[in-house]
Formats: C-alpha cells, structure tokens, sequence
C-alpha cells in the first residue's frame, strides 16, 4: 500500500512538472490569425537616430547629411561613413540640417521618412526624388531576472518576447513561466506593466508580444529558489561566523601557551 502511494505521489509530481515545463500548452486550440504580426515602432526621448539622405545627384543630398560644420550641441552623436546619428531630446524633437528642429517623437520609421522627404523635395527638381532611411541605432531589449541578464540589441527594430528569451538563454526551472513582467516606457515618458504567460499559446496573440526598444523584460524566481539563495547566503555567514570564532579561539590558546 505505502509503494503504490509512493508511485502515485511521484506520477503526479511528474505530471505537475511537465505542465509547468510545456510551453503554449493549448496551441491547438488558439486562433493564431488574429495576432497582429508587425510592430509599430513609435519614435521617444533619447532614442538614437541614424538618418540618410540620397538621390542621383549626390551634391544635391549632400547639405541633409550631417558633417562637421552642422554639428549641433544635443543632436550629434558621431558619424560612421555617410551615416549620422541624432539623439531625440526630451521634447521629442532633433536638429535636423537645413531644415532645424523637426518633431519627430511619436512617429514611425517610415513616418519620419516620409515627412522629411516631403520637407526637403523643394530643394531638388521635381523630377528627383530623395530617399530618406531612419534607423533607431539604439534599439535593445533588456532580461533580467531567472532567464538573464541580457542586454539585447536589435538591429531590425523587431523582437517578440519569444525571441528574447530564447536569446537569453531561454527561462531556467526555477523562473515563472505563468508571470513573467513587461515594463515599458512609451512616448510620453510614461511607464506602464504587461504580464505574460508563456505556458498559454495565447501570448503570441498578445498586443505585447512584440517589443519595443529599451523594453524591460523580468522573469521572477518561484519562492523555492530564492528560499534556497536564502538558505545559501545563511550557510555561508554562518559558516564564516564560525571560522572567525574559531580562529579567535586559536589565537587566545596560542597566547596563552
């Protein structure tokens, strides 16, 4: 009798295991079309901006293309071939050649390439037409936590909360897999949370399964392992209590003789 509790104890242990261990469990069962499948981007404070400007007439692209006698305190970060970089500032807004403070915050990639084609098209015939790219440089994602630390640059602009994970090593047993924490900061400056539960196959449905640049993704700790960190850290003062005194002791004794 006390066997067949025992077997039964570690079958269901077993099963309880495998369940916490399984991701996206009710796949089967998820409508998976209705995830929206690219991210809008928005542009905020203190990201870092690279912006190229060319045409076929390349004297013509030349003054939109930061150099050294444009540069402006608060805007320029470096330079790296034909590519500059900008830093947004706290109102959203960069120095931008030729044109001056641009808003830019709030805005899409394509957005602000858009915009800045159409703000400089006067400067060229009307027969060419510049092409403007923008990049956020400083685009990363960072995991803290039972499946970290990583801090993760992306250079596409495009991260799923999946992909981050797996690049961090993925979540060890010990991490929640049912509450792993989102904390972002959108345009504004505002923070808010999201919650994710990576064991339910909704979360590629999630409107936050797709990350934005400085994204802070936590994955907490069951209780089990930060009562073992605990119990380690008391062992280890405990035990280095206990070698002081006894080399106290040894001191005293080897006086004394």
């Amino acid at each position: 009798m006390g066997i067949a509790l025992l077997v039964c104890a570690m079958l269901f242990s077993g099963c309880t295991l495998t369940k916490h261990l399984v991701y996206f469990q009710n796949i089967d069962t998820v409508n998976l079309a209705q995830g929206e499948m690219r991210p809008k981007i928005k542009i905020k404070p203190n990201d870092e901006l690279t912006i190229n400007v060319t045409s076929i007439t390349p004297e013509a692209a030349a003054p939109f293309n930061f150099n050294a006698s444009a540069v402006n305190a608060g805007s320029y970060m470096g330079s790296t071939g034909s590519i500059y970089t900008y830093i947004v500032d706290k109102e959203g807004e960069i120095n931008f050649p030729v044109l001056g403070k641009i808003k830019v915050q709030g805005k899409t990639r394509p957005e602000l390439e858009d915009f800045i084609a159409e703000q400089i098209q006067p400067y060229f015939t009307e027969t060419e037409k510049p092409v403007v790219k923008v990049r956020i440089s400083n685009f990363n994602v960072i995991v803290i936590g039972a499946a970290g630390p990583s801090v993760i640059n992306v250079p596409n602009e495009r991260m799923s909360i999946i992909e981050a994970l797996a690049k961090s090593g993925d979540i060890s047993l010990y991490g929640k897999k049912t509450n792993i924490m989102l904390i972002r900061e959108n345009e504004k400056g505002e923070k808010m949370t999201a919650r994710y539960n990576i064991n339910d196959a909704n979360i590629l449905n999630s409107p936050y399964y797709f990350l934005e640049q400085n994204d802070i993704i936590y994955v907490e700790p069951h209780k089990i392992q930060a009562r073992n960190a605990d119990i380690s850290a008391n062992t280890f003062w405990t035990s280095l209590t206990s070698l002081g005194m006894s080399l106290a002791t040894m001191i005293v004794a080897i006086t004394k003789w």
